[in-house]
């Protein structure tokens, strides 16, 4: 078998040949005929994780980051982040450049999580709902309440204050 012939990375001006990107859709379809696939088809296959991949000159590509590179004329310097947490939603308005800690504030909670909410546990010991929240490498303690959704609302403002635009868009569910 023959090897691949090694191309250099894509460029913002070799992705805008190849693909045509709806920002307000997110839908990236091929602007070109390729082997098995007719011009306007839609480009790219999901993986397991929820992302679409894109093959571009015998590479693999995440789609949001290609987007991002036809949209901005060049690659993240970081992550790209998708603020409501769905993987495949590559709408431009829900991109956005993110350091990896930024990123990962931006997460659903673990399907063990029991309160549905990151940063809110109850504490069987004081039968109450205690809200935290990390930051500089530790555990801040946001205090105790008689209900979860005290507890939310305190965590939520913790995030605001703390996070910024990174506070967690996603406020309940596994």
């Amino acid at each position: 078998m023959a090897a691949r012939p090694k191309l250099p990375a894509l460029t913002a001006e070799r992705a805008r040949a190849l693909l045509i990107y709806n920002p307000e859709t997110g839908a990236l379809n091929w602007r070109v005929a390729r082997p098995g696939i007719c011009s306007g088809a839609l480009a790219g296959t999901r993986t397991s994780e929820g992302y679409t991949q894109i093959e571009i000159d015998y590479r693999l590509y995440k789609a949001h980051r290609v987007i991002w590179l036809i949209m901005t004329g060049k690659w993240p310097t970081h992550q790209v982040d998708h603020k409501n947490g769905m993987r495949a939603d590559n709408r431009w308005k829900n991109l956005r450049e993110a350091t990896p800690l930024q990123n990962a504030r931006n997460r659903r909670p673990g399907c063990s999580n029991s309160s549905g909410r990151v940063g809110v546990s109850f504490s069987a010991a004081r039968s109450k709902w205690g809200a935290y929240i990390g930051l500089d490498n530790r555990t801040v303690n946001l205090g105790h309440y008689e209900t979860r959704d005290e507890a939310v609302a305190a965590r939520i403002e913790a995030e605001r204050q703390h996070f910024g635009d990174f506070a967690a868009s996603l406020a309940e569910g596994c």
